[in-house]
């Protein structure tokens, strides 16, 4: 079935189009997926502590918005699909040779370069994913897609390291970015969305600078979130292990709790604007501070999955929506592209911020700041969001 179907190109408007296109740009920064796995492993087997391998991720994060900076520029002028080859070839085989790496400073550059490759491809592949003629599908499916990976990955990652070593992650995150280079190769000469501008022009607004204004907060509200998320994320293993769990309990809840990230995405993909952004948008942001102020109570290990299970439920549902308002603003596909940028910044400094947040043996500071950043970002959504809706209504009533 996978050979015929990696051989077989799809059809433009498959569903299938869309997941193949998601997998190649999630492949770009597939480690994300799994980063308490990918922490846990540089903090434990591999040998560097606790803040070294928050601050290693971050760098690798840096590196992806070092990229995706780099994509907004590229993104008319290179062929999308060469140039995805191209970086994923390269990324693969950055991620085999970190096996061999095992001072601090030279892990911190060389995991720098491959986030630069991972970072521009993913930039380019936001840009085709937004001119898609559905971005609701398009972006629930690549957080679907990444969801779950990211739970198979997390499951499956104890074994593979006693079977292959310490270094399993990193073997795991090449075959990913091989795997997206073929699906890639799969895809048919994809029909694009064009503006000739590139202005955003979805938004009801009294101006290009109210236009930019609304677009600038969707950015903020993008990085905030992210933020927040991925800083739980990266230390979430550690909130298990802190809170008296075996190992192996850790990652199996993880890795279930984390099965549900593929209902949050299929939110979008399914109901797309039956309930309205906005209000999905309110209550999955809800939902994430709710798990963030309970993980502050972690020591009881059914506090602990139900918390997991909110954040892991909203997640994908928050940025996919959020990701297609933005693609709607913008059809040009270079505002996406930015939200790429914004994204990355988000996920790097997530741990970053998290690593200096950290108590003694205590996540009670990091978990209530997260908390109120998740705020934050639903106040900045908010009024850009309510404008496109209360636009697309009058459109239809003007039909």
């Amino acid at each position: 079935m996978l050979s015929q179907l990696v051989l077989t190109k799809v059809s433009v408007n498959h569903p299938v189009s869309y997941f193949l296109l998601a997998f190649s740009a999630m492949a770009g920064m597939a480690y994300i997926n799994f980063l308490p796995g990918l922490v846990n492993a540089l903090a434990g087997g591999i040998g560097f502590s606790d803040a070294e391998a928050g601050q290693i991720v971050a760098l690798n994060g840096y590196g992806a918005l070092l990229g995706s900076i780099m994509a907004i520029f590229l993104v008319r002028k290179l062929r999308w699909r060469p140039a995805m080859l191209t970086l994923l070839a390269l990324l693969a085989l950055i991620d085999i040779s970190t096996v061999w790496i095992d001072s601090y400073s030279a892990m911190l550059a060389w995991r720098f370069v491959a986030g630069v490759c991972g970072g521009l491809s993913l930039g380019i592949a936001f840009s085709v994913l937004a001119r898609l003629d559905n971005p609701d599908r398009a972006f629930g499916a690549l957080l679907f897609t990444q969801f779950s990976v990211g739970s198979l990955v997390i499951y499956l990652l104890p074994a593979l390291e006693k079977l292959l070593s310490v270094y399993a992650v990193f073997y795991v995150m090449a075959g990913i970015a091989v795997l997206g280079l073929v699906f890639a190769l799969s895809l048919p000469a994809l029909a694009l969305n064009q503006v000739a501008n590139g202005q955003p022009h979805a938004l009801p607004t009294r101006g290009r600078v109210s236009s930019y204004y609304y677009a600038l907060l969707l950015l903020l509200a993008v990085t905030l979130y992210q933020i927040a998320a991925s800083a739980i994320w990266a230390y979430v293993g550690l909130m298990g292990l802190n809170a008296g769990m075996a190992s192996d309990s850790v990652n199996s809840t993880i890795a279930l709790t984390g099965l549900l990230g593929l209902a949050g995405a299929m939110l979008p993909v399914l109901s797309r604007r039956r309930f309205g952004r906005l209000s999905m948008l309110i209550a999955g942001i809800a939902l994430s501070i709710i798990a963030a102020l309970l993980l502050n109570f972690a020591q009881h290990s059914m506090l602990y999955i139900i918390a997991l299970a909110l954040l892991f439920f909203a997640w994908p549902a928050v940025l996919a929506y959020l990701l297609a308002v933005i693609a709607e603003t913008d059809s040009s596909g270079r505002l996406a592209t930015m939200a790429a940028v914004v994204s990355s910044v988000g996920m790097a400094t997530g741990p970053l911020i998290a690593s200096g947040l950290l108590g003694n043996n205590s996540f009670s500071v990091l978990l209530y700041v997260c908390a109120l950043l998740f705020l934050l970002s639903y106040l900045l959504l908010f009024k850009p969001v309510r404008a496109q809706e209360k636009h697309a209504v009058a459109l239809v009533s003007n039909q």
